[in-house]
């Protein structure tokens, strides 16, 4: 999609030299947009729409005026013209200058003399030759103005624009002697502007948990490790200052999750999972991380009390029907500050939703039962929503050890922190049927196994972290954060 103005060079010599650049525009893009639905097998309608891209460029309506007094050296001027392109495309723009034909010279009104444009390669102020024009992005190098056939590119945008990103300045200058004849000298030159396809959505243009994929996280700003002021919006795109953070929807019970860009270049969740699991109610690849398998159906309710070896398995040697997970109690479900047991947050807003201690669930069950006694390494299928897993228990990309020490080298009283945010909620041990750890000690599971009962987690308190922590049974109870495949 292409959007043109034109603008003219106007000069005027009397003793006084003027130069005006005058505008024009064309070809306003409007979209509709595309309406399809889908019904599944239980009914339930899935409405979607697709908006096309659209694109809008303006520069100043009015003329560039310059108003030089040649000199027998030769009066050098120059003026800025700024071209505002906006777009709605995630793909961001491309934006063109030229001539508005195949000559490059300023024409005089009232006789044959010209004003040219035909140097050899970019000069400045004064390697300028007199009675010749340019353009310039620096206002420093000035280049010959292109023919309308080979414009050139003057910007390249490859994803959604942010404010500071839809302005360019092209400087026109002029440089004139005594020589040239008074009179109006004018040429118009042309802006064009075409908008990139909206192919790949950043974080900030889904929804949902189950719209992200790897090429809408790679095309996500991705931060410093120093960073730790949060962009909610996506107006800060391109700032490696600001974490990107969306609140995206779980399709399969429409709870919300804070997710963000990390420095690691992965998006992980910024709270901790509570997807609650019901016996019997089989959880399918369509909305859920299953690889392995198309469906799974939970043996074991996720438990609304406090367990005891009754209800959770009382030892290490689960099996895919020990896939079991606990809601905590009301009086449980936050952490304030990371390490307060509440009903409540400590603040108000989705700045504070990381506080939520989540479900505990064990091994087995954050696995979605793949993951039995008898496996070691990792493993392939998990609760997650489709498109996130849970994290490695290595040292390689898209686990924790990669993300809290290879890229942050991060202290362990910082986990409770932007970007983290990793409450301290403890962890639920089959041998002991209680809670364990609440406020002192965070653990989140792996997808890992490190021998028959033993996996991997992450685990921190505030002076040490464990990102491979290799002591938890697979029949423990801890948080879960995934990270995006």
């Amino acid at each position: 999609m292409k959007k043109t103005y034109n603008k003219i060079n106007k000069i005027s010599t009397l003793a006084i030299f003027s130069v005006s650049l005058l505008t024009a525009a064309s070809a306003i893009l409007l979209f509709a947009p595309i309406i399809r639905t889908n019904a599944d097998s239980n009914a339930n309608l899935k409405v979607e729409t697709t908006i096309n891209p659209v694109v809008s460029l303006a520069v100043d309506v009015n003329a560039l005026d310059f108003n030089i007094t040649p000199t027998s050296a030769g009066a050098f001027s120059s003026q800025p013209i700024v071209a505002t392109v906006d777009t709605n495309s995630t793909g961001g723009y491309e934006l063109y200058f030229s001539s508005e034909d195949s000559s490059t010279a300023m024409t005089s009104l009232v006789s044959e003399s010209t004003i040219t444009s035909d140097f050899n390669s970019t000069v400045t102020s004064s390697t300028m030759a007199a009675n010749k024009w340019g353009y310039s992005l620096d206002n420093t190098n000035f280049s010959v103005i292109p023919v309308l056939a080979t414009p050139t590119k003057i910007k390249d945008l490859n994803h959604f624009p942010a404010a500071a990103e839809k302005d360019t300045t092209v400087n026109i200058a002029v440089k004139i002697d005594s020589s040239l004849p008074s009179g109006t000298y004018s040429k118009k030159v042309v802006f064009s502007a075409v908008a990139h396809p909206s192919l790949i959505p950043s974080l900030h243009e889904i929804t949902s948990m189950q719209q992200m994929t790897s090429e809408t996280c790679a095309v996500t700003t991705t931060p410093t490790t120093s960073a730790t002021a949060l962009d909610w919006t996506g107006e800060y795109r391109g700032d490696t200052s600001r974490v990107p953070r969306k609140s995206l929807k779980d399709d399969r019970d429409g709870k919300y999750y804070l997710v963000s860009k990390l420095a690691d270049g992965n998006c992980w969740m910024s709270q901790n999972l509570e997807f609650v699991l019901t016996a019997n109610k089989t959880i399918t690849n369509e909305d859920t991380d299953l690889n392995t398998k198309t469906t799974w159906s939970p043996t074991n309710s996720t438990l609304t009390t406090v367990p005891n070896s009754s209800t959770w398995p009382t030892s290490e040697s689960g099996s895919a029907a020990a896939a079991y997970s606990y809601y905590p109690i009301s009086s449980d479900r936050y952490y304030r500050n990371g390490t307060s047991k509440s009903s409540s947050a400590s603040g108000s807003g989705s700045s504070y939703d990381w506080e939520k201690a989540g479900v505990y669930y064990n091994w087995f069950a954050a696995t979605a039962g793949t993951g039995i006694y008898s496996i070691s390494g990792t493993v392939n299928d998990s609760i997650c929503p489709k498109g996130w897993r849970l994290p490695l228990g290595t040292t390689s990309n898209k686990s924790w050890s990669y993300l809290l020490v290879t890229k942050y080298g991060a202290a362990a009283s910082s986990l409770m922190s932007s970007p983290f945010n990793l409450p301290r909620a403890g962890y639920y041990a089959f041998n002991s049927s209680a809670m364990n750890s609440q406020g002192s000690y965070g653990y989140y599971l792996s997808g890992t196994a490190y021998s028959q009962p033993i996996m991997y987690s992450l685990a921190f308190n505030n002076s040490n972290i464990y990102p491979q922590n290799n002591g938890s049974y697979k029949g423990y109870g801890f948080n879960v954060r995934c990270v995006a495949r």
